[in-house]
């Protein structure tokens, strides 16, 4: 994790386990789905995600390839979406709408964080690091059929 997102988790301290680092190793149900998905690339990091309710499974994954980085979810069906690109290394974190409320509350008390997040269902919110200082929050929209922003900050 990037220090910015250290410090915001460390912040909450709530002990979010949130992100996986590329020295970890990728579960089974990933890699399965990465294939079934032909996603291309190196998963440098990833999360698990619940982007409908009920229906678990999905994965946030920052994928890297010689072109660059960007992040990715794929839903169990092997659907992939792109949320957006990132620079150097990826810097991820899947948030139940609580764990993501209260981090909202945290950056909005930093003096040195600025931004808001601002989740609108009870499904899982992803945030990534687009580059060394600023994060990017995304949740799906049923009615939309769609990832929309829901936050940002920048450390």
């Amino acid at each position: 994790m990037r220090a910015g997102m250290k410090w915001v988790v460390a912040l909450l301290g709530i002990g979010l386990a949130a992100s996986m680092s590329a020295a970890q190793e990728v579960p089974s149900d990933l890699t399965a789905l990465a294939a079934k998905a032909r996603l291309g690339g190196r998963m440098a990091a990833w999360c698990r995600a619940e982007f409908r309710s009920g229906y678990p499974g999905a994965f946030a994954v920052g994928v890297t390839t010689a072109a660059g980085g960007r992040y990715v979810t794929l839903d169990p069906d092997g659907t992939v979406t792109e949320l957006g690109p990132f620079t150097r290394r990826p810097d991820l974190s899947c948030y139940s709408r609580t764990e993501a409320e209260k981090l909202d509350v945290a950056i909005r008390q930093s003096a040195t964080i600025h931004g808001s997040i601002t989740p609108r269902w009870n499904t899982t919110v992803v945030c990534g690091f687009i580059d060394d200082t600023a994060s990017v929050c995304w949740q799906y929209s049923p009615a939309d059929r769609a990832f929309v922003r829901v936050g940002e900050w920048v450390t």
